[in-house]
């Protein structure tokens, strides 16, 4: 009995570990705009907000230009990225608002009781003229630790990974 419970707490552990999730504002779900193959971004940058510039010299594993190519490959991926300028197309932005970045000593030798690594950001679309057309706003933690979670590469590429997946996820309003 105490092996089966050991077990539940254990995959309650690992479940618990890596997470993410989308906050809208209440808004007309309808009116929402829904990016696809023909409804395109003409580009993708990231910026941090004055509180995530402060955070972000203390966490000197994050790097937005990673995290940017996460999201472009994301896009690319599932045809929403068009730069050719042939048609005016959104732009998308990242607004990075805060983010934690354990040390690997503290990934490693802690996991989970170290806290999770995670980003939170607001996505922001936007037309030619600045009017923005949608916000939401997308975080995604990993608490893992160990020898094999508490690796750099590990630790940040899913982060980023994971990131750029629920982004690309409610821009095309899959569930």
């Amino acid at each position: 009995m105490n092996t089966k419970l050991l077990s539940v707490v254990l995959l309650a552990l690992v479940l618990a570990g890596c997470a993410s999730g989308v906050k809208r504002p209440q808004t007309a779900e309808a009116n929402r705009p829904c990016l696809s193959d023909r409804e395109q971004v003409s580009s993708v940058s990231v910026s941090l907000t004055e509180d995530a510039k402060k955070k972000a010299l203390d966490n000197l594993k994050f790097n937005p230009d990673e995290l940017l190519s996460h999201v472009k490959r994301g896009l690319e991926a599932n045809n929403l990225l068009n730069g050719t300028g042939d048609l005016p197309r959104p732009h998308l932005e990242v607004q990075v608002k805060d983010m934690r970045i354990r040390s690997n000593f503290s990934a490693v030798m802690w996991g989970f009781m170290a806290g999770a690594d995670s980003i939170t950001a607001d996505i922001v679309l936007a037309d030619d003229a600045g009017k923005e057309l949608d916000r939401f706003e997308v975080s995604a933690s990993y608490a893992l630790g160990g020898l094999a979670g508490g690796q750099d590469s590990a630790q940040m590429g899913w982060l980023y990974e994971k990131f750029a997946e629920e982004t690309v996820k409610e821009l095309t309003k899959q569930q």
